[in-house]
Order: structure tokens, then C-alpha cells, then sequence
């Protein structure tokens, strides 16, 4: 804790140093992460990054984090004769892998729905793009498919429908947690931090996550990715010889 104190005062005599420099700047804001990267290894079970800075004015504070943007298909699964099965299916082009919200104040109470939309912020302003989609399909069919996708990733835990809180500290200061989990996708991340006064954004940071793989499970990854065509047939051999040996063992004790 004396340490996040420490860096929330470093921070703030950074913001005064350059409002005494720049008096004529209107607001300022000034934005930090307590670790630059988050580093995926075999025993990570999610990590937890500190989000602190400093305003030079009255107003609330929201912090949107975005993941790397991914192809993501939803399907629809129906009962037919008994069975499950999926139906139609919607592929999304540019769903980020992680959403996270956090403000200082109920976001609706913070922002009007127009700004929310314009900024992408809240999972009901992801702005989606359809890459493939059921032939006919309605706007209806559409919303319920970027709902289910929506809830898909909430239970995933890779997106937050309602924002963490913001603890601002005085006039000045402020802070919050990042959590990423345990399923978290490699890549860049995205993090906007928007000061606010009176429904209207007066200034926005942009930082940015490296969440990457670290020691063996790293050289595994780039290999995969460098070398896809032997690292799947490697794969395949492996399959096999590992079903090859449970089957042997099976029949040698049965």
C-alpha cells in the first residue's frame, strides 16, 4: 500500500509541475499502470494491475480496457428430434478478446448514451462488425446473436457488463484495479482513461497492456505459430502415440 501511495504522489507532482508549466492547458490528466506488460506462464492463474493517476479538476473518471480484436462466431443450437444441434451462426469480425469498464460514478450517470455510443463505451456500443450471417437475417436476429455473444464472454469472464469502481482520492487523485484472468488472450491491450465534467469527455489517455507468454509456454507458442505445419504433425504423432499407449495399457489390465 506505501508504495501505490508513493507513485499517487509522484503522479500528482507530476500533474503540478506541468500546470505550472502550462497554465493555459484547460485539464490535464495524467495516467499510470503499475506494471507495463502482464506475463502469461504455466502456473498464472490471472494477475491484477494498478491503474492510478491524477486530474487537474473537478469530474469523474472512466477507464475502458480493450483486448486485441478476434473473429468471433456465435451459433445457435436447437432441440431437433431430441438432439442439440447448432443452426445458424454469426461470425463476428473485430469482437475485442477482453472488455473491462471501470468509473467513478454509475456510468449512465456519468455519460449520455449518444457519447457512450460514439466512444464504444459499454458492451451495448462494441460496435460489431458481421462477417458472415444467417441469409435473411433480421436487425433483430443480429442484436440477439451480439447479446448471446455478449453473455458468452461475461461468463468467460473476459468482459465486464458493470463497470469496477474508481476510487477517487480528494480533488485530485484516483485509482483502480485491472483484473485480468486466467484466460486471458496474448496481445495488446488498450487503455483509455476519459476525465469527465458535466456529461461531456474534457480530456482522454491512451496507454497500452503487452499481455504475452513467458518461458517454455512462450517457445511453445512461437514455434506453433512460426512453424504451424510441423508443430501439427507433431501434434497429430502425439495424439496418437498417446492413444495408442492408453489403449495397450487398458487391454493389459482389462
Amino acid at each position: 500500500m506505501l508504495w501505490r501511495l508513493c507513485l499517487l504522489s509522484l503522479t500528482l507532482f507530476s500533474l503540478m509541475s506541468v500546470s505550472a508549466v502550462t497554465p493555459a492547458l484547460a485539464m490535464v490528466l495524467d495516467v499510470d499502470l503499475s506494471k507495463p506488460d502482464v506475463r502469461l506462464n504455466v502456473s498464472f492463474k490471472g494477475a491484477e494491475l494498478l491503474l492510478f493517476g491524477a486530474k487537474d479538476t473537478a469530474g469523474d473518471v472512466v477507464v475502458v480496457v480493450r483486448g486485441p480484436q478476434q473473429n468471433q462466431s456465435v451459433r445457435l443450437r436447437e432441440k431437433i428430434a431430441g438432439v442439440w444441434v447448432s443452426t445458424d451462426e454469426v461470425v463476428f469480425g473485430n469482437a475485442p478478446a477482453f472488455y473491462a469498464l471501470a468509473s467513478s460514478r454509475p456510468i449512465y450517470e456519468i455519460l449520455p448514451a449518444a457519447v457512450m455510443e460514439s466512444e464504444r463505451i459499454g458492451t451495448d456500443h462494441l460496435d460489431l462488425l458481421i462477417k458472415e450471417k444467417p441469409d435473411g437475417a433480421s436487425q433483430q436476429t443480429i442484436q440477439e446473436f451480439t447479446d448471446g455473444l455478449v453473455r458468452i464472454m461475461v461468463k468467460k469472464d473476459l468482459y465486464t457488463n458493470e463497470a469496477r469502481v474508481i476510487e477517487l482520492i480528494g480533488k485530485q487523485l484516483f485509482r483502480t484495479d485491472l483484473w485480468f484472468p486466467a484466460n486471458v488472450s496474448v496481445g495488446e491491450y488498450t487503455v483509455n482513461t476519459y476525465l469527465v465534467a458535466d456529461g461531456v469527455i474534457r480530456s482522454k489517455k491512451t496507454s497500452h497492456i503487452q499481455v504475452h507468454k513467458v518461458g517454455i509456454e512462450a517457445r511453445i507458442y512461437n514455434f506453433a505459430h512460426e512453424q504451424a505445419l510441423i508443430y501439427g504433425i507433431l501434434a497429430v504423432i502425439i495424439a496418437v502415440i498417446s492413444g495408442w499407449t492408453a489403449n495397450a495399457i487398458f487391454k493389459k489390465r482389462a
